[in-house]
């Protein structure tokens, strides 16, 4: 009967701890630890190379980036990278990069966020960020952006990215490094860089997790059957 019920008690709790998919969880740059580089954050475990966590606010905006390079922010061959826990998959709302600006401010480029996404169903598929000076930012994926703070000299060049992989909900992971940027105006001495000010998704346990608690309760279910014959 001990067995029986140690068995009963830990698919309950495999149930339990399966979060529901139609909760949104938001993951925001205060969430991570400066000077970390592996940290979990709701199921998300997030890896920065080179480099450690370093957060870095402007004009109101708290963005997470990396310490190499551009203190606080993600440049170019640094990579940010958020894995979700094993037997579950994740869809993306949305989510918010701060401090990518076009130029002339800071003597920047035309700045370019890469985001790579890989999937149980497509696969690896990477996506960009560009914000074109005079031009609205373009996101080369499904979805819409819109500014929440201004690409000039005193505001943070905030951008939300909405549903930006469509429906996609098999996701297993999300990177984020920069491309070089082309020049739009001013100097362009200053290449691609930029935060991540927040991300949300919504956790869907794989199918081979409810496969596995459905076989599992009914096991239970037969051996309880047995032992009342």
């Amino acid at each position: 009967m001990s067995k029986m019920f140690s068995a009963f008690a830990g698919l309950a709790w495999l149930a339990a701890s399966l979060p529901a998919s139609a909760t949104v969880i938001t993951i925001n740059a205060g969430d991570f630890t400066n000077g970390l580089n592996n940290q979990t954050i709701h199921h998300i475990t997030w890896t920065s190379a080179p480099g450690n966590f370093q957060l870095k606010t402007v004009a109101g905006y708290t963005g997470v980036g990396i310490s190499e390079g551009t203190a606080g922010e993600i440049d170019i061959q640094e990579f940010l990278t958020g894995s979700i826990s094993p037997g579950l998959t994740f869809h993306v709302p949305s989510f918010t990069v701060g401090f990518l600006f076009d130029g002339p401010e800071f003597n920047d480029v035309q700045e370019v966020a890469q985001v790579t996404i890989t999937s149980n169903s497509l696969g690896t598929q990477s996506y960009t960020l560009t914000n074109y000076f005079g031009s609205p930012t373009v996101w080369s994926g499904p979805g819409t952006v819109t500014n929440l703070s201004p690409s000039i000299s005193f505001g943070a060049a905030v951008w939300r990215v909405d549903d930006p992989f469509g429906l996609l909900n098999d996701i297993t992971s999300i990177q984020f490094t920069a491309l070089p940027g082309t020049c739009g105006i001013g100097r362009c001495t200053n290449q691609s860089d930029y935060s991540l000010v927040q991300f949300t998704y919504e956790p869907v346990p794989e199918p081979g997790t409810y496969a596995m608690l459905g076989l599992g309760l009914i096991g239970l279910g037969l051996l309880a059957r047995r032992r009342k014959a």
